[in-house]
């Protein structure tokens, strides 16, 4: 089973990773931004996403590129109160800086705030950001229909062909999303770790945004020890349910690890097929389908 999770580390591309440093640089991890990039070339990855929760990631990757080649590193903005929130005109600004993916609001959003999610820990660890949660964002207007900043996001993200992911909106807006999305022929829409405490969706508005044609997200953060949201059959059970085209694995961990990400991506994907998720099912969630979504490819 070892050997089976090494190659299937080989040719994946994770859509949720964490650098050093996020939050602020009391938080270690593994490897900084460079050794992680080296690593995973090392593994055989064929790439990763950098995401931020603070600030975006175009300067860091930049770097990267410059130092590290042969492996793609995607730089990503999150449309938090802190940067501008769910604005068109601060993605455009961030893909003419090189943006190939963005996220709706994560610990800005209402529904974070509300749910006490990701929000509890900035508050924590950076009290400094409490006027950026005073009041929090939401991709609905007064009487529940989308807002036209969301509309333009999507709209901007279709034309400039990255990837959105959904970050810490509720199942509700999500699926109000996933419906927009598939009304305007935008097939690079990621719902954001459904399962988790900042977004806890249900199972209906998960099954419905797939059926909008969004791809799911099921990450390794969510079983870990610290988190134990959900269990592995669980996710097995989705993938079963939805089919592997509907869904794409991640890791997302970040803070404090003796793993570096590759290794727990391949941990994760050995996993899922000790408990009987097949090779090929495991290689379209890791591999087909990511590298689809970041290259331009259709469901």
């Amino acid at each position: 089973m070892q050997q089976l999770s090494r190659e299937l580390l080989v040719g994946t591309f994770d859509l949720h990773t964490h650098g050093y440093p996020e939050i602020h640089r009391g938080l270690g991890m593994a490897h900084d931004d460079f050794e992680q990039a080296e690593y995973a070339k090392s593994r055989g990855m064929a790439g990763y996403l950098l995401k931020s929760h603070i600030w975006p990631t175009m300067d860091r990757v930049y770097h990267i590129r410059q130092r590290v080649t042969d492996i793609k590193v995607v730089p990503s903005i999150v449309l938090n109160s802190l940067i501008g929130g769910i604005s068109p005109g601060v993605l455009e600004a961030a893909v003419l800086q090189g943006a190939e993916a963005a996220f709706f609001p994560t610990w800005t959003s209402a529904n974070d705030l509300e749910r006490k999610g990701f929000s509890r820990t900035i508050r924590k660890e950076l009290p400094s950001l409490e006027p950026f949660m005073k009041e929090g964002l939401s991709v609905f207007g007064p009487g529940g229909e989308l807002t036209q900043n969301a509309r333009d996001v999507l709209r901007v993200a279709n034309d400039a062909e990255i990837v959105l992911s959904t970050g810490h909106l509720s199942g509700q807006e999500c699926v109000a999303l996933a419906r927009e999305a598939d009304r305007i022929g935008f097939r690079r829409l990621v719902f954001t770790h459904p399962d988790s405490r900042s977004v806890a969706a249900s199972d209906e508005e998960i099954s419905e945004a797939a059926k909008c044609g969004a791809f799911i997200e099921w990450t390794l953060h969510g079983m870990m020890p610290k988190s134990q949201r959900t269990k592995p059959q669980t996710v097995v059970e989705w993938i079963e349910k939805l089919g592997a085209k509907s869904c794409v694995l991640t890791t997302d961990v970040f803070g404090p690890s003796g793993l570096p990400e590759p290794d727990q991506l391949q941990m994760y994907l050995g996993l899922l097929a000790e408990l009987g998720v097949s090779v090929e099912d495991i290689k379209q969630m890791s591999q087909t389908n990511p590298l689809a979504l970041i290259n331009g490819g259709n469901k």
